[in-house]
């Protein structure tokens, strides 16, 4: 992908929240749009769909850094459990292309409920509002988009959208890609979840060694997204169930140099340990968000790839 397409392909996924110059062919090489991926450990295609952007997606990024000051070392992820149930509704595709303006959010669910929809760079205010039912643990929300709103997004091509999901007992804000049509995820090309290298349910998540020329300091905000067939799409971050911090680095031409010795060793930022309970067949996915700073910020997220090995292998972990 040359840098001019992987600039449009952010800006298109937020919704050009943050906006500058296309990135130098060094950043570029660091995310991948692929319509398929590598022999998987648990398909896409044969197990849930990707659970798209992560809680926030596009906000609550923090303050930008003082000029001239290198971010020290930041401390490594928190010991974790994915949690065994939750009470709100989950979706169970983050990424809903909008056919002839046709919105069609398939949830999971304990109860019917009413969902609203906002999209910023779509239009201002409420994008829809809808109620859904629920009927063996699923539920469908359907909304349309106006004429100058769908026209909007296909001029965006893809853009971030909120979603809170309400049944009267519990209520969750959520975070979707809205596409014109459909395209194929985006993947970091290294780090993501390790699936069992500490235990048969204890996986762990690398950050990817973003290397970018000429160097920047740059935001990351890690996520793991988890699935169940009762609560959907779930997400979990180092501050807890959809609550991530961000941490600092600065990224260079051979990667990120917090994470460099004086030998040349690498020792990237990890999170762990995690626990999955069994019994509830757990699919898991990382994600990072990353904001690059430069005089004018770019942002964007992507999925991780994730492995037995250290080798990228597939697109979930699967725990029974």
């Amino acid at each position: 992908m040359t840098p001019r397409a992987w600039y449009l392909a952010g800006l298109a996924a937020t919704g050009a929240l943050l906006v500058g110059p296309p990135p130098p062919a060094g950043m570029a090489a660091r995310a991948v749009r692929a319509a398929g991926g590598p022999p998987v450990l648990a398909r896409a295609a044969g197990g849930p769909a990707l659970p798209g952007p992560p809680p926030g997606a596009g906000s609550e990024f923090p303050a930008a850094p003082r000029p001239g000051v290198t971010p020290p070392s930041a401390p490594l992820g928190p010991p974790a459990r994915i949690p065994a149930s939750v009470s709100t509704p989950g979706l169970l595709n983050g990424t809903i292309v909008a056919a002839a303006g046709a919105l069609r959010i398939a949830v999971a669910c304990h109860r019917p409920g009413h969902a609203t929809l906002t999209a910023g760079a779509i239009s201002r205010g409420v994008l829809a509002r809808a109620a859904y039912g629920c009927s063996r643990g699923r539920g469908l929300v359907r909304a349309a988009l106006s004429t100058p709103q769908a026209r909007r997004l296909r001029a965006l091509g893809e853009t971030l959208a909120s979603i809170i999901l309400s049944d009267g007992h519990a209520s969750v804000r959520l975070s979707l890609a809205l596409q014109s049509r459909s395209r194929g995820p985006r993947y970091w090309s290294d780090g993501g979840l390790q699936c069992t290298v500490l235990g048969d349910d204890e996986p762990y998540l690398v950050d990817p060694d973003f290397q970018v020329t000429p160097a920047v300091t740059i935001d990351v905000r890690p996520w793991i997204a988890w699935y169940t067939a009762t609560g959907g799409w779930q997400w979990l971050g180092t501050r807890g169930v959809r609550s991530s911090r961000w941490y600092r680095f600065t990224a260079g031409p051979a990667g990120v140099v917090q994470w460099r010795t004086p030998r040349g060793a690498v020792h990237p930022w990890t999170w762990a340990p995690i626990t999955v309970g069994p019994g509830h067949g757990t699919v898991a996915i990382g994600v990072f968000e990353v904001i690059y700073r430069y005089p004018h910020p770019l942002y964007t997220w992507a999925y991780a790839h994730s492995s037995v090995t250290m080798s990228p292998l597939g697109t979930y972990c699967a725990y029974s």
